[in-house]
């Protein structure tokens, strides 16, 4: 177990014999389950806030962001024994759905709208905008088309209905693209209670947007304004802006809406987490909206509610903007990847063509494009950048994917069935391989208390390095010692099943070929 002891002044370091590093090895990686240690979790709920895609705007490239993030949680949550529920929070709601319903009377076409409602609703979002900066009096008509469906207008909310339920369809068949997949795409509008039709089966409202507003008013938390509005001003010592719950024409915005979620949230599945994956724009928003929502006591400290927010993506040429069109849309973002992908695949190998081009460039652009995204802290500004996204060096998609690839062909080519019971581990190589594999567990329990996946990137990253560094100095199928060859090969194993385990929850495929 020992291999030697050294007294240095007032320490004593202890070097570890190569019978304990097969022994940690051997009773980490036979386990079933990987995480049993830091798992124990059954029962407890954990409620996931992300994507955030709007009703008439198309899914663009900041939805590789929170979508992203978020969806990393889910998996690994999941893992973790959690009950988890991921929820779009699509946003169905508020006075863009005005301005779309006046634009849609004005310029919509009915064949439009079923072919591709969201291309549809884009095109009349981006022309209405425009409009509006010539004719400001066009504010006024939005308002009022937006309060007739806020009072339950029957046609506003067939048109509502329509918009709303295209718009998911769409949106998921994107995000299926990026391997996101929420539980639940519960709406913004759901926490009006206008007898509007879910989209899917999830438990009843118990508490409106209303319903909040007045037992805030009860509990001096909010305060109705002269003008008929409604807000809180926070104690001096909180620093915190005053904000506006309802307005004075009676509708609600996204504070209202938020704070419903919560209520609805503890109401049926007294969460043990709520996490919110959004951007950092909306960072005091959130702060004003778990304030408010502890002071009512609708959640106390024996739930977390956190707001995990990543930084803005842009352009190299500068920012984008929905309302003049000025995006890289999401569609377009994956096509161009996967187009990207097929070229380089090709140039590097003539022998691949056909379907399994097609699907080795499916896997290698997620890889490219997502992983890129991931392995950068989320609270960093990105420049989106093709050369730098889709690169195959060094801290890159491709670069992990090739050695994973590499691993399994030496196992496939062994041929033998691998014996846990006898391992021998003596080189460098191997104890440092051994003991960034049982780092696994530590880097899995520190993302669950600080929501950073770049972390478990640059662990996969690292892992990926001491992996090249055994394969290109100790002999493998060669190696002529059976006990020494079988234990190289476990430690092949237990390589690809932390690779696996780490992308599983990253949400990205790993090839069998390259």
């Amino acid at each position: 177990q020992i291999e030697k002891l050294e007294v240095a002044g007032p320490y004593l370091n202890i070097f570890l014999g190569s019978g304990s590093f097969a022994e940690s090895f051997w009773n980490y990686i036979q386990q079933e389950n990987l995480y049993k240690n830091i798992a124990g979790n059954k029962g407890k709920t954990i409620y996931i806030d992300y994507i955030g895609a709007n009703v008439g705007k198309p899914l663009h490239i900041w939805h590789m962001c929170t979508p992203s993030q978020g969806q990393v949680f889910a998996n690994l949550f999941n893992k973790l024994g959690y009950n988890t529920i991921s929820d779009s929070h699509i946003g169905d709601w508020g006075i863009i759905f005005g301005k779309l319903i006046v634009a849609y009377e004005e310029y919509g076409d009915a064949d439009k709208l079923h072919e591709n409602a969201v291309e549809h609703l884009f095109e009349l979002y981006v022309k209405i905008s425009s409009d509006t900066e010539k004719d400001d009096s066009l504010e006024g008509e939005f308002r009022s088309a937006f309060k007739k469906l806020s009072e339950g207008d029957s046609e506003m909310k067939d048109i509502w209905a329509q918009f709303t339920r295209y718009s998911i369809e769409a949106m998921n068949i994107q995000l299926s693209r990026i391997f996101v997949k929420p539980d639940y795409n519960i709406g913004e509008s759901f926490y009006e209670w206008l007898g509007l039709a879910k989209m899917e089966d999830y438990p009843d409202l118990k508490y409106s947007m209303k319903d909040i507003v007045q037992e805030l008013i009860q509990k001096n938390i909010a305060t109705q304004n002269e003008d008929g509005s409604v807000g809180v001003v926070f104690p001096d010592e909180m620093k915190i802006p005053s904000c506006i719950l309802a307005k004075r024409d009676g509708t609600h915005g996204y504070l209202a809406s938020d704070l419903a979620s919560i209520r609805y949230r503890m109401q049926n599945w007294s969460p043990k987490k709520i996490l919110y994956f959004v951007d950092a724009r909306q960072q005091l928003h959130l702060r004003q909206t778990f304030e408010i929502a502890k002071m009512a006591w609708w959640y106390n400290d024996n739930t977390e509610i956190t707001h995990a927010y990543n930084g803005f993506i842009s352009l190299k040429d500068g920012a984008m903007s929905t309302r003049k069109g000025k995006i890289i849309k999401l569609e377009a973002l994956l096509d161009e990847a996967e187009k990207r992908a097929s070229d380089i695949i090709q140039e590097k190998r003539d022998d691949i063509s056909g379907e399994e081009l097609q699907k080795l460039s499916k896997i290698i652009w997620i890889w490219a494009i997502k992983y890129g995204y991931l392995k950068k802290s989320r609270e960093t500004d990105v420049i989106f950048d093709w050369d730098e996204f889709m690169s195959f060096e060094w801290n890159s998609g491709p670069y992990i994917q090739y050695a994973y690839v590499r691993a399994q062909k030496i196992l496939k080519k062994s041929a033998t069935n691998l014996s846990f019971d006898i391992l021998d581990y003596n080189t460098s190589e191997e104890k440092e391989l051994i003991k960034h594999i049982l780092w696994f567990e530590k880097v899995i329990l520190e993302i669950t208390q600080t929501y950073y996946p770049h972390s478990l990137c640059q662990y996969s990253y690292d892992l990926t390095k001491k992996f090249s560094a055994f394969y290109n100095n100790v002999p493998i199928l060669s190696e002529k010692d059976g006990k020494l060859k079988n234990s190289r090969l476990v430690l092949l194993y237990g390589f690809s099943r932390i690779l696996e385990e780490s992308f599983e929850i990253l949400g990205i495929p790993l090839p069998q070929e390259m």
